[in-house]
């Protein structure tokens, strides 16, 4: 079976889509051959029967030039390609649509995120299938979604032996973007250094800005730091890479998630199967809330509460945390690993090909 697979981004290096070559090396076990069309590649070391093809980059006349090689890529597939697999974007199934429909191709989608555009209304119709990682990753109702789970690769994050880092770090990962509420993570900061007169932790805010996100909000968060006087305290640490982000994770004390109910956001994932106390605000992570300590889905937005919750977990014995530890990752390992979420897609995408 032969598998053409679109995505914007495949560089293991990458904060935020790092995990796409796992996702494309775990592939080409399951098909005899892997097209990938992306717009940005780095050369990765794939197995050989995965070919990357990279779009041409920039804008203007380069626009143009991008479409054209994408329709001749597509144009060439037509005998060698037998089903579509798009990742993340609406845009690409819109894109492949026409061409999927000359050529008897299946569409698989997969998609994660609480918004609902028309375009994600255009993409769901031209779908063959829409694969997500929970039923409100997803919000549009319909009888071609298919919850799969997310692909956390478990072997890679996964707990470490040892001490609490000193100070403590309270840690937030994800793009920097008013919907990841650090607005209120930063007032919470305040609260706490506040209300128990103490310093003796840091926040750490791990993630860059994007180029399609209004400029301006790191700007935003250093002026609100520097008015509540916590440059000792918070830090916006940037963008760090894919591969680095597990020792990120084992360094925290205590991992919080702002983010308002919608889609399971991967980072949660990665630092529960690092077994790293979680609070999260997304009301979408409820069906994993299931153990007495260790992880908690927050009832309230008030700064008060977070904060009390946050000095609960902040102030965890070492006895506590390795006991929630193994619980912890045992959610992720049971409902979002990689080999079985690569089990459950390839599967999907192999019986839209039998049909």
């Amino acid at each position: 079976m032969r598998l053409l697979y679109l995505t914007y981004k495949v560089d293991s290096e990458s904060s935020i889509v790092g995990h796409v070559v796992g996702w494309i090396k775990a592939l080409s076990e399951k098909f005899s051959r892997v097209e990938v069309i992306c717009l940005s590649y780095s050369g990765e070391n794939l197995p050989v029967n995965v070919k990357v093809h990279s779009l041409p980059q920039g804008t203007g006349l380069n626009t143009i030039k991008r479409i054209m090689h994408f329709c001749s890529l597509l144009l060439n597939f037509r005998n060698s390609v037998q089903v579509v697999f798009c990742q993340f974007s609406p845009e690409y199934v819109i894109g492949v649509a026409p061409f999927a429909l000359l050529f008897s191709w299946p569409v698989v989608f997969w998609y994660t995120h609480k918004q609902v555009s028309l375009k994600l209304r255009l993409a769901t119709f031209f779908a063959s299938r829409v694969v997500t990682a929970s039923d409100k990753s997803f919000q549009i109702n319909t009888n071609k979604k298919e919850i799969i789970g997310h692909g956390i690769n478990v072997d890679r994050f996964r707990p470490r032996l040892g001490e609490v880092k000193e100070p403590s770090v309270i840690l937030s990962v994800g793009r920097l973007a008013s919907i990841k509420n650090y607005e209120l993570l930063i007032d919470c900061i305040a609260y706490i250094s506040n209300k128990y007169n103490s310093q003796d932790f840091e926040l750490h805010i791990v993630g860059g800005e994007e180029d399609n996100l209004a400029s301006g909000y790191r700007l935003l968060l250093q002026d609100k730091i520097k008015k509540l006087k916590l440059d000792d305290i918070v830090k916006l640490i940037g963008p760090i890479s894919y591969k680095d982000m597990v020792e990120t994770y084992l360094d925290a004390s205590v991992h919080i998630n702002l983010c308002p109910t919608g889609g399971l956001d991967k980072s949660v994932l990665e630092g529960m199967a690092c077994g790293v106390p979680t609070l999260v605000l997304n009301n979408s992570f409820a069906e994993l809330d299931q153990i007495p300590g260790g992880f908690e889905v927050l009832t309230s937005d008030h700064v008060e509460v977070i904060s009390d919750k946050l000095v609960e977990y902040l102030n965890l014995s070492q006895h506590n945390r390795t006991i929630n530890s193994d619980r912890i990752r045992r959610l992720v390992v049971e409902f979002h690993d990689e080999i079985k979420f690569i089990d459950k897609l390839s599967s999907s995408i192999q019986q839209l090909i039998k049909q």
